[in-house]
This record gives C-alpha cells, structure tokens and sequence, in this order.
C-alpha cells in the first residue's frame, strides 16, 4: 500500500528537534511506500528521516514554498503528482494549507482523505490571537476557518482528533466520521528507571514547553519567587527575553534556569531529574511533555480550566489547580512537602500513560488505515 503525507513542517525539523518516532508516519508498517508532500523551498535528504516511515520506500517531494496566492497552482501541480503515485490514503496533519490541498486532490482522484486535528482551532488559536491583540493574526485565522479549515474538515473522508476536546470543534466543522487516536508516548524512552542527566541540592521544578505566552511560564517564575527550589524552563521561544527580564526585575537569576534546546533524545534524563513537573497552560488538552513526565515517574501539576472542567488523562494523575502564581506555588509546596501524595500522583501517571503506550496507540493507528482503505 501506499500513503502520501502532507506533515505540518518540513521533515529536516523533526531532525533538528530531535523528534524521531520510529513509524510515526508508517505505523507497524502497513504501507509498502510513503510519500511526503513538502510545500517548502527545500527539505532533508531521505535516508537521514527514515526512521520515520519504518521499512517503506520513502520519497519527498518538494513543492516549494506554499501560501494563499499560489495554492490553486500548486494544487494542478499536485493533483497531476499524486495520480502518478496512486496512492491508498492521502494524510494531511492540519485543516490549513496542507489539508486543503490534500483534500481537494482526493475529491478529484477518489483518494479517500485522513485529516488530523491537534487543536480546537477556535478555542485555543482564534480566541488567544483575539486576546492578545494579535489582530493580523486573528483575522489571517478567521480567513483560515472560512475557505481552509470548513472546506477541509467537511470534505475529509475522515477525521482523526487527538484530545476528545476537539470532537466538539470537529462537529461544527461539518467534520462525517472522527476518530479518537492519542498521540503516542515510547514508554522506552520515558522511565523512572533512568538515570538522571544532573543532580542538585534542591528540588527542580521542571517545566518543558515553547516559551509563548499561552504557555504562560511568567506565571511558574512568579509562584517560585519565595519557595526554595530551582525552575528549569525547557524550551525557547518568543517570550525568552520577556522572561529573563522578568527574572532579573524579581531578583531570582539563582532559582530560574533556562535550557533553551535540549535534543529530544536527551530530554527523557531531565524528567527524571526533577521533582516536580509543572505546566500553566492557558489552553485546553494535554501537551505531550506533561504525558512524558508521568511516564517518566514525576508528580505533575497543571492549570484547570472552566472551560474543561474534567479534563481528559490528566484528571486521574494531575494536581489540577488555579491558573495564577499563588496557586501554584500552594501546590508545589504540597506535594514537596507529602511524599505519600508524591508516590499517589507517580502511580497515577504511570497508570494512565500505561494505556496509551506507543504499542497501543500504533496498532490502533494500523487497524484505522486497514479500515479506511477497505471502506473506500
């Protein structure tokens, strides 16, 4: 079988970050070939990204550059391309640039189209683009939800969502068939059996994410002002310098740390590190680091939402709290201070990142391209 893939970056940056995942696009090599539709200027050389597609033949084809003056050009362009391949599936990793194309393609050749979904488009992107006064963002979104994203979804042969929170969005979308599918955690990579990549005096409170504002880490620096620990903020980003700013501004260049990459690799011996892994997130799901620490034997403490009052996963592990400084700082100092709450929230992540080991969630991955090309 064969599967041409529309991913939302260009493979050279799963190199670069570290990102890897034996078959992430091929899972338990159910396809004989893969083919990556790259709609980049240039892209990394096959054979350094193979491990991605198990033991297919790979191919990426570049493009070029892709956006909303070129797209119905590229589109002839690519239609002609992928009815050379003769593809069973076409697989787009978002509703955007990628899914239109990949399902106006599949409308003309009757390739039965997969779109994934990663997030609620309106809850989590729209309304912070219009939070934060990012209005030519926003309104580059709304332009997005009214001639990609409907088109997209409501075309698609089916839909794979990855937090059941999306179901809602994906419904309104006009979304026909949705598919709960998790992303998957390598329990082999993420244990409490590993070793850890340092050791300090004081406990860490580690914290790993892209450094944006609906990430929220100001408030993390904020709710350590007082406590005696070190915060280890993993990950760069737009708030870097605002950050640090802020660090130096309350006078705690000695409790926060920055660790602005760390190879994807390297990262599982920082978990086990830490004492504590914490994650004020302002939007809703779970971010794939916070199933990493629970896999990786940490207590975790996350932002509540009203929106999303009983969250998925999270909920039988996480110490849910407020979305504010002190009442993050109250729960870093309660789970410091109770090991037997610690040992509780450890079993409970363990517990649940049991049920959706990379082996599971890839066989269920297998079993749902069987279905779809028997379907069509």
């Amino acid at each position: 079988m064969k599967l041409c893939v529309f991913p939302n970056d260009p493979l050279r940056s799963y190199l670069e970050k570290g990102e890897m995942k034996p078959r992430y696009f091929n899972p338990k090599n159910v396809f004989d070939e893969i083919h990556v539709i790259s709609l980049f200027d240039s892209d990394e050389n096959e054979e350094n990204v193979r491990e991605l597609v198990g033991n297919a033949t790979l191919k990426i084809h570049i493009i070029g550059k892709t956006n909303l003056i070129n797209i119905r050009f590229k589109k002839k362009r690519l239609v002609e391309l992928i009815r050379n391949i003769k593809p069973n599936v076409i697989r787009s990793y978002n509703p955007l640039l990628q899914g239109w194309l990949a399902t106006q393609v599949g409308k003309e050749l009757g390739i039965p189209v997969v779109i994934s979904l990663m997030a609620d488009y309106d809850r989590d992107l729209r309304y912070f683009a219009k939070k934060n006064k990012n209005f030519k963002n926003y309104f580059k979104l709304q332009y997005s939800k009214r001639f990609l994203e409907s088109f997209s979804i409501r075309n698609a042969n089916e839909i794979i969502i990855v937090y059941d929170f999306i179901r809602d969005y994906a419904k309104k979308m006009g979304a026909k068939n949705i598919n709960l599918i998790y992303n998957r955690i390598d329990l082999s990579k993420f244990s409490p059996q590993l070793t850890p990549t340092f050791h300090e005096s004081k406990p860490i409170i580690l914290c790993v994410g892209r450094l944006m504002s609906e990430k929220n880490q100001e408030c993390l620096i904020k709710a350590v002002k007082d406590l005696d620990i070190i915060l280890l903020l993993v990950g760069d980003g737009p708030q870097y310098n605002k950050l640090n700013d802020l660090v130096k501004e309350l006078k705690i260049k000695n409790k926060v740390r920055f660790e602005r990459s760390v190879p994807n690799k390297e990262i599982n011996r920082y978990y086990t590190a830490a004492k504590i892994f914490a994650l004020p997130i302002k939007y809703g799901g779970f971010a794939i680091p916070v199933l990493e620490a629970a896999a990786s034997g940490i207590p975790v403490i996350l932002a509540s939402h009203d929106a999303d009052p009983n969250p998925e996963l999270t909920k039988d592990f996480a110490l849910l709290v407020d979305n504010n400084p002190e009442s993050f700082k109250e729960a870093i100092q309660k789970v410091l201070s109770n090991e037997k709450l610690q040992r509780e929230m450890i079993q409970n992540g363990l517990k649940t990142v049991r049920k959706i080991n990379s082996e599971i969630i890839e066989e269920k991955e297998k079993e749902f391209y069987l279905k779809v090309t028997k379907k069509n």
